[in-house]
């Protein structure tokens, strides 16, 4: 991981520069060295700067996706693979969710990184940069079989985001209900001053 924030220090932009290096380890930080190995230095370096540029633009409350096979001569780096990009609000299912509609495509999964980064945006969500005290969002980093035909590349993005948009209805939907929840499942018995759940007996006062 050294080589590749040495490669960000030599190319990125001064201004860019300490941000994207901090960028460079959180995103690998969590990544088995293994799995890494065999790779590319540039290509590290490529796959993680492709991911900071997607996620320079997201519109507030929406997943930002894209499915391509990156070639030296369009994106600057390679891999034997399809690669899925996402960048979403971090909540809960969202690797599981993926992972199961790449299974039902018929592809292998081959590599999943996923760092959670603390990230600030501006009011058009562009992004200002990593941030202690910033929004959490998911970085997600798939790679699978190889997928030639452009349709079906469309056509697995276009799923991916279907699938996170349900991801979102039902998280936003369970923080909705779940309040709603709390509020039938237990009353406020106002004689005795205390809560009793809905469906037993009150406790007894100790005497």
């Amino acid at each position: 991981m050294d080589e590749v924030v040495k490669l960000v220090r030599s190319r990125a932009s001064e201004d860019q520069r300490d941000a994207l290096a901090d960028f460079v380890q959180r995103y690998f930080g969590q990544v088995d060295p293994e799995e890494l190995a065999e790779r590319q230095v540039a290509d590290l370096y490529g796959a993680a700067v492709s991911h900071w540029s997607f996620a320079r633009k997201r519109e507030l409350g929406r997943a930002r996706v894209r499915v391509f096979n990156p070639t030296i001569a369009e994106h600057g780096w390679q891999s034997t693979h399809t690669v899925i990009e996402i960048v979403n609000d971090d909540m809960p299912f969202l690797v599981d969710s993926v992972t199961m509609e790449v299974n039902r495509h018929g592809l292998t999964l081959h590599l999943i990184i996923h760092p959670l980064m603390a990230v600030s945006r501006d009011g058009d969500g562009t992004l200002q940069g990593l941030a202690a005290d910033g929004v959490r969002e998911s970085f997600i980093h798939v790679e699978v079989d190889r997928i030639p035909e452009p349709a079906r590349l469309d056509a697995l993005a276009a799923d991916v985001s279907r699938v996170l948009d349900d991801v979102r209805a039902a998280h936003v939907g369970r923080q909705r209900v779940q309040p709603g929840r709390l509020g039938n499942a237990i009353h406020l018995d106002m004689d005795e001053g205390f809560p009793h759940a809905i469906g037993r007996q009150p406790l007894q006062r100790a005497v």
